[in-house]
């Protein structure tokens, strides 16, 4: 079997923006390619191929990034990181680098078959109608995420907020101690609103802003 190639968006080191992993230090590996049109993407370049990377190429370059900054963990994300035969790739690299602390930042409409060590973990972004791709979360992920390693993020617009108690419901009750984060869609929901939502209705879920837009700002690439 041929060896994977990695088509590569860019890669950088950063701060996380959002979710669980807010503010720490980061390398983010951007795959080329999604499956999704969300209309609220700010990743408008996520086809483009601007470097090609083997499974060897790429495994050296986490080797690098854990010795040149050991406290950084490696995010994959895109387009969609697991498409084609990139998950068990993904799986393999964890477990290659198993000192290094690996997230996956996934569309949610992927099944997840490869969870890995406990070194990979799973961020699936649930998509609400507002965004163009409502009812593409793949529901058969909510019972095998895991809690205290995995979690969901919804990114929501105010008119979003009916169908979003509705899926915070479904999630609780089939994966009780799931961690969900709201985040807001810029400019379609104020963010008093959203506090007010969450604490209102009592809900077991975080709020999730993204810190890298308001360090850099909005159009800022390469952060």
């Amino acid at each position: 079997m041929p060896e994977v190639v990695f088509p590569i968006v860019e890669r950088f080191f950063t701060l996380s923006g959002e979710a669980p992993t807010a503010g720490q230090p980061m390398y983010l590996i951007r795959f080329s390619g999604c499956n999704l049109n969300c209309s609220y993407c700010d990743t408008p370049n996520r086809n483009e191929i601007n470097e090609q990377l083997t499974f060897t190429e790429l495994a050296d370059v986490i080797a690098k990034v854990e010795k040149e900054y050991p406290g950084a963990f490696v995010l994959f994300t895109g387009g969609e990181p697991l498409l084609n035969e990139r998950m068990e790739a993904i799986s393999q690299l964890a477990a290659k680098h198993s000192d290094v602390l690996f997230y996956v930042e996934t569309n949610g409409s992927v099944f997840i078959q490869d969870f890995g060590k406990g070194n990979l973990r799973y961020v699936a972004d649930w998509k609400t109608f507002s965004s163009g791709e409502g009812g593409s979360f793949c529901k058969n992920n909510i019972k095998k995420l895991r809690a205290g390693l995995d979690c969901i993020k919804i990114v929501v617009d105010k008119n979003d907020l009916v169908y979003v108690r509705l899926i915070i419901d479904a999630i609780k009750k089939d994966n009780p101690g799931l961690d969900i984060y709201l985040s807001p869609q810029t400019g379609k929901i104020d963010l008093k609103d959203l506090a007010a939502f969450i604490t209102e209705n009592r809900l077991d879920v975080r709020l999730s802003l993204q810190l890298h837009k308001i360090i850099w700002g909005f159009d800022a690439k390469g952060v």
